[in-house]
């Protein structure tokens, strides 16, 4: 009689565990896609980032090229010579005794 007695115990807790089972995988299988999809996100998000931090550093590079000129014309214009040659290239200044002289380029 005990033997008869156990066995449906046995089945609904057999039952129970499977039930119990079958809603634990549903639940990973929720989350795994739940996660799926953040993580496919961050990657976009990640290129996004990636592409914008390689423009800043070439922005960088081209600041430093620039400051780098801007030392070197700083530099320059504290020689008289330098001075003299911009003085007399854009504000067609001459020195007392030179005749300036204009030159027409041919077509």
């Amino acid at each position: 009689m005990q033997a008869q007695a156990t066995a449906p115990s046995k089945r609904s807790s057999s039952m129970g565990s499977k039930r119990r089972l079958r809603f634990l995988m549903i639940f990973v299988l929720c989350f795994m896609s739940w996660a799926a999809v953040n993580i496919w996100g961050q990657f976009a998000k990640l290129h996004e980032k990636s592409s914008a931090v390689a423009n800043m550093e070439q922005q960088l590079v081209d600041a430093k090229k620039l400051k780098e000129q801007t030392q070197k014309e700083i530099a320059r214009l504290h020689n008289d010579e330098y001075l003299d040659q911009i003085i007399r290239r854009d504000f067609h200044y001459s020195k007392t005794g030179e005749t300036p002289l204009s030159v027409s380029k041919s077509q």
